[in-house]
């Protein structure tokens, strides 16, 4: 099994997770990398994403679980060669079973472009957004697992998965406090991390830790 990360960046970022998968196939066919098949009455490619982007959003953080026999170094030079820029894979892994990233990942990092500003949480952290039509309140103080200074940069860290928060529907009220006018295009997912034994391990080091154990 291999593991590709890679970027959702530029023009991608309005691309669908569905466009996205099915872009994914085809530049896996015409790189021709060997991709095993379910079994079963309707065989499918056995292709495992990491959880779907927010549309609008950037990446360099993005994985895919490729099960095929070819060689990790292959995979990777054949399909940067049949892929555009913006979704270009920076490291790839060799795993002994698909890591199932989208069901463990629980955490990810995202760097709004906004100086950075200690942002108090104690008294809660109400934002409003659309949902199918209508204008929904929700206290999401406990999905924002930390906030951090990047490079100068305002970095949040979000809960991932099932108590999912998108960075998107935190822009009004940062666009407040900040006094900024950022987008969704704006912000750049930069890492993800999984649940191990009750701490989190970045996904990069989780995997090469399952590369060294295979």
């Amino acid at each position: 099994m291999i593991v590709l990360k890679y970027e959702k960046t530029g023009r991608a970022c309005f691309i669908s997770h569905i466009d996205l998968l099915k872009h994914t196939a085809r530049t896996i066919r015409r790189a021709g990398i060997p991709v095993k098949f379910s079994n079963g009455f309707s065989p499918h490619a056995l292709l495992f994403f990491s959880a779907p982007l927010a549309l609008g959003v950037s990446s360099i953080a993005e994985y895919l679980a490729i099960d095929t026999d070819m060689q990790a170094d292959e995979v990777l030079s054949r399909f940067n060669a049949n892929c555009p820029e913006v979704l270009k894979a920076s490291k790839v892994f060799t795993v002994l079973k698909n890591p199932n990233l989208q069901g463990r990942v629980t955490a990810s990092d995202y760097v709004f472009p906004t100086a950075y500003k200690d942002i108090d949480l104690s008294s809660g952290f109400v934002v409003s957004y659309k949902k199918k039509g209508e204008v929904v309140e929700e206290e999401v103080a406990d999905k924002i697992l930390g906030v951090y200074n990047l490079d100068g940069k305002l970095c949040l860290r979000l809960a991932t998965g099932n108590n999912n928060l998108r960075p998107d529907r935190l822009l009004p009220r940062l666009n407040e406090i900040c006094g900024e006018d950022m987008t969704a295009p704006n912000i750049v997912k930069i890492a993800q991390y999984a649940n191990v034994d009750g701490q989190l391990e970045e996904v990069d080091s989780l995997l090469s830790t399952e590369t060294q154990n295979k």
